[in-house]
């Protein structure tokens, strides 16, 4: 029993006026980071994304995104009939375009009948210190689940709460395969703007239907196929690495950058896949006034395009299992799958989701 390993927390957390005294003592709490963390990168602190060596290798702006834990998930077995988790975040930051769950909270999954089902959500609160019952009324079984982070923000501390008599330990079924994993490298809508939740993001579903981990280095704004970047993700032995940082990246960037992070993740291990995605072309775009200097404009899109596709087909001539994924259709055409003309809703990551998950299915039959 995992009561027998993980001491009770004595919390500094104020209570929760809202819940009885008799509920409040029938919780204990449980050090989240006892159990499996999943989604980060080698050599990193607890809950980030980038180890501590790399602060004065990037960029500062990539560094201070890395502290958000987006992508990093708490894999554990419990059978208690309530789940309840206590967070601390390290900002509380507030973002127009996203929602506060997405931003700042938590979601949980539950492995049923060989498959990842949403359970529910820890709703925070307006302030640094958060706690939530998440669910509570269910059956005293043995249940494996998947804790989702924050997307947007940073975590402190993370206390799983159960049952007094019921008990919480590291997963007892290995489910997600954690040797070799996906990594995802982009920018604020691989990073999961602006779906609903932190289980709705593209990479996500991605980890959930394949089983397999997945690392998101997505980083707001700050996605440019930095060789930087690269270095820590090779350290992961990567099976598939998906570039995804074209809408932060001027084509001149792209020419720039991307042939060096190509080539660095050859010379590392020239096997591994390699997509390459095309950016959507934006919502506003079709309205605004067009200018090949001006991001966001139809012209400045198809150029970063242009020059995704001209590195692409210089590489594939010396470099095997590189792939491409154009923007056409990849969240459908309706311009209903954006939350503000950039950024996916949650139509916009399932669609892209699918996308994803086909060229995957296809490149694993390949190999």
């Amino acid at each position: 029993m995992a009561s027998s390993y993980y001491p009770k927390l004595e919390s500094t957390f104020p209570p929760d006026e809202k819940l009885t005294a008799a509920t409040e003592n029938a919780i204990i709490f449980y050090d989240a980071s006892n159990f499996e963390i999943i989604g980060q990168l080698p050599d990193t602190e607890t809950y980030t994304r980038l180890p501590l060596g790399a602060q004065n290798k990037v960029r500062q702006e990539v560094w201070n995104l890395s502290q958000h834990s987006a992508g990093i998930s708490i894999r554990f077995t419990s059978n208690s009939s309530t789940i309840k988790v206590r967070w601390e975040l390290k900002y509380n930051n507030h973002l127009s375009n996203m929602t506060p769950i997405a931003t700042k909270g938590l979601d949980l999954y539950a492995y049923r009948d060989n498959t990842w089902q949403f359970v529910g959500v820890a709703r925070p609160v307006e302030g640094h210190q958060n706690e939530a019952i998440i669910i509570e009324g269910m059956p005293a079984n043995a249940q494996e689940y998947l804790l989702n982070l924050p997307l947007y923000d940073g975590i402190l501390s993370l206390e799983i709460g159960i049952d007094s008599g019921a008990y919480v330990d590291k997963p007892a079924q290995k489910i997600i395969d954690t040797a070799h994993p996906i990594v995802f490298y982009g920018t604020s809508i691989t990073q999961g703007a602006s779906a609903s939740r932190p289980g709705l993001t593209y990479p996500a579903m991605i980890e959930r239907q394949f089983n397999k981990e997945v690392i998101n280095l997505g980083f707001s704004g700050n996605g440019r196929f930095e060789k930087a970047i690269a270095e820590y993700i090779m350290t992961a032995q990567p099976s598939l690495v998906i570039l995804d940082c074209t809408p932060n990246s001027p084509a001149d960037t792209i020419r720039k950058n991307l042939p060096e992070t190509i080539d660095y993740i050859t010379a590392v291990n020239d096997t591994v896949p390699i997509i390459l995605v095309e950016s959507i072309i934006r919502d506003y775009a079709f309205f605004k006034k067009d200018d090949q200097n001006v991001s966001g404009t139809m012209s400045f899109i198809n150029e970063q395009n242009n020059a995704l596709k001209a590195v692409y087909e210089s590489k594939i001539k010396t470099r095997k299992n590189i792939f491409y994924i154009v923007s056409e259709n990849l969240i459908g055409e309706d311009h209903e799958a954006t939350t503000d003309g950039t950024h996916f809703n949650d139509l916009g990551h399932y669609r892209a989701y699918q996308r994803f998950r086909e060229e995957i299915e296809k490149i694993l039959r390949s190999l």
